[in-house]
């Protein structure tokens, strides 16, 4: 794991209790989200590798989000996974330049 990633703290941006750390260099991102668990909520992370796979855990969270505006952490992933892919896609066109 990345210097980056593996301090969220200092190179993450915060949404809500999500947290996103986004690597330029080798294009990817991971984003921490609390999830229920058997006695307390527990953080559980996520890689993407791509914009695709990007765009598409960005429909699946707006979609849980739409179902259930309660649902505060579908809505914050749903930004962090946004501001991720216009990260990555700006360092993507900047480099095809």
């Amino acid at each position: 794991m990345s210097d980056i990633h593996g301090n969220p703290d200092a190179h993450g941006v915060k949404f809500g209790d999500v947290v996103v750390t986004v690597d330029l260099d080798r294009f990817d991102c991971v984003i921490r989200a609390p999830q229920p668990g058997p006695v307390m909520p527990v953080k559980k992370s996520a890689r993407f590798h791509s914009l695709d796979e990007l765009r598409g855990a960005y429909v699946e969270q707006a979609r849980r989000f739409a179902k259930d505006p309660q649902n505060t952490t579908a809505r914050d992933m749903a930004q962090a996974i946004k501001f991720a892919g216009l990260k990555l896609k700006n360092h993507q066109e900047g480099k095809k330049r």
